[in-house]
């Protein structure tokens, strides 16, 4: 896998927003990107893809139990989706904090530049060097701010996969799993997303072959705090906007109505 960009967001907590894992079974009667994308018409979702087996993964993000109940409510009347596993996610979820406008200021040509350097900032901004790496610091130190990593999952020749862990509550927890599988693939691990009602994660991680794919599962299952173990294989996937990149936008625009540089 390889990094295709990166999205500049607000932090979930700045606008009390909760994530979701969704794990959808159809009945393979479906084009897999065509149901990749109708999941992903819904503005709630932020990102989908198709895996082996019939399976598609969502990512989801809702404000309110009513705004989950409908994305919930959308999936299942999905054609060809017979099963639906929804979970909300365990994670780090920034802090709140008011932006001012420098801070929308500098954030402004980041929004569809992120990686521009202090000086080509400041350029850009009108602000010295100096404010622009004082007001950058601000913010990430607050955590208001993300700089997310958009994957371009199948680069390379890679073999993106979904690890389905369960572990036993007795013996370990979540953040003990995460990690040891962090620690232990810190450059084959992308991302890992941990249910808040049951014992079970999601880890998404790239090898570069079925072979390696299975030597991971395997060497997983031989975690004695673990007690399952499935790989699902990724075919397809495909980044939306997430409510996170547009209510940024909105601030941004409504301090600065001139479009974004």
């Amino acid at each position: 896998g390889e990094i295709d960009g990166y999205s500049l967001v607000l932090s979930p907590a700045m606008i009390g927003v909760s994530n979701i894992l969704g794990l959808l079974t159809a009945d393979g009667s479906r084009d897999e990107v065509e149901v990749m994308d109708e999941i992903g018409s819904h503005g709630g979702v932020t990102a989908s893809a198709a895996y082996s087996n019939g399976i598609y993964a969502l990512v989801g993000e809702y404000t309110t139990h009513e705004e989950l109940l409908d994305l919930t409510s959308f999936f299942r009347k999905i054609e060809s989706i017979e099963k639906t596993e929804v979970h909300q996610t365990i994670g780090p979820i920034g802090t709140q904090m008011e932006l001012s406008r420098m801070h929308l200021r500098v954030l402004k040509p980041l929004l569809h530049e992120p990686r521009l350097s202090v000086v080509a900032v400041s350029k850009k901004s009108g602000l010295t060097a100096r404010r622009v790496r004082r007001l950058l610091n601000q913010l990430e130190e607050s955590g208001a701010v993300r700089f997310q990593a958009l994957l371009e999952l199948g680069a390379a020749n890679s073999i993106p996969f979904l690890a389905r862990v369960t572990w036993d509550e007795k013996i370990a927890n979540y953040q003990e799993i995460w990690d040891w599988i962090v620690k232990t693939y810190p450059l084959s691990h992308w991302q890992t997303f941990v249910s808040a009602t049951e014992p079970v994660l999601y880890s998404l991680i790239a090898m570069e072959s079925l072979v390696e794919v299975n030597e991971v599962t395997r060497a997983l299952r031989k975690n004695e705090k673990i007690n399952s173990v499935k790989a699902l294989i990724s075919k397809y996937h495909k980044f939306y906007p997430s409510t996170t990149r547009l209510k940024l936008v909105e601030m941004i625009e409504e301090a600065y109505p001139d479009p974004p540089d």
